[in-house]
């Protein structure tokens, strides 16, 4: 495969990869009103792309690769393993490409992907190739954010890589440990449930903020910035030889 142009625009960024074959030679965060795609289409002479999103700003990116065949990422998308979602037109495309990312990963395993973003999402990907949706809860930042916003006195915290306490002697530590332990005993609760219905299960921790949780989650396999792009990239890589 030659260069290829892989973006992924999330809720709070847009970024995107550039591969050649397999390796990511360029990853960066851009604006999608800017002309910053056309620049990196031209630098590498990218013939093709994928875009998966889920905060819109697809035309405006569509608009800067006219000569780019790309592909936008939906359940319509032919993709390694099936959709049993009820719903299927409403699954997230980044969760898609994470799911995508861990059958490239562990083919034909047990899975679950667990995306710590703006918010954390649960997916399964069972031995057979089928795709099961799971939870959706708030991330960290969200978690904050709206004990801040719907309370009068409780100020506005972000993660930190410090180790929690359960006694805690300012209302910053009551908040931080309040988010992080939290989601750390949901995380570690969710593995145990779906450990007892998939055997073998592996887990893969994604997202921005799973490096607040390097080191308290066991037998999990961290991905690097690079996986949700891993996915992508698959993805029209096996569509091409479909």
């Amino acid at each position: 495969m030659a260069n290829v142009l892989t973006i992924d625009i999330g809720n709070t960024k847009s970024k995107y990869a550039v591969f050649h074959d397999k390796n990511v030679v360029e990853l960066n965060v851009f604006d999608p009103f800017s002309d910053a795609l056309t620049e990196v289409i031209a630098k590498y002479r990218i013939k093709k792309g994928i875009i998966s999103s889920v905060s819109g700003k697809v035309e405006e990116c569509l608009s800067q690769t006219k000569n780019v065949a790309m592909t936008v990422l939906s359940s319509d998308t032919r993709l390694p393993f099936s959709l049993t979602y009820a719903e299927k037109s409403k699954i997230g495309a980044d969760r898609l490409a994470l799911v995508t990312a861990a059958f490239a990963e562990k083919p034909h395993q047990n899975s679950l992907v667990v995306d710590v973003g703006t918010c954390i999402t649960y997916d399964i990907l069972t031995a057979d190739d089928r795709h099961l949706g799971g939870p959706i809860s708030p991330g960290m930042r969200l978690r904050f954010k709206a004990m801040h916003e719907h309370t009068a006195l409780l100020p506005l915290c972000e993660p930190s890589q410090e180790e929690k306490k359960i006694i805690c002697d300012t209302t910053e530590e009551c908040l931080t440990s309040g988010v992080q332990l939290g989601i750390e005993h949901e995380i570690k609760v969710f593995v145990e449930r779906y450990s007892l219905i998939f055997n073998n299960l592996n887990v893969f921790i994604s997202g921005g903020d799973n490096i607040f949780l390097q080191n308290k989650l066991k037998n999990c396999i961290f991905a690097n910035s690079n996986f949700l792009f891993n996915g992508l990239r698959y993805i029209l890589e096996y569509n091409e030889i479909q």
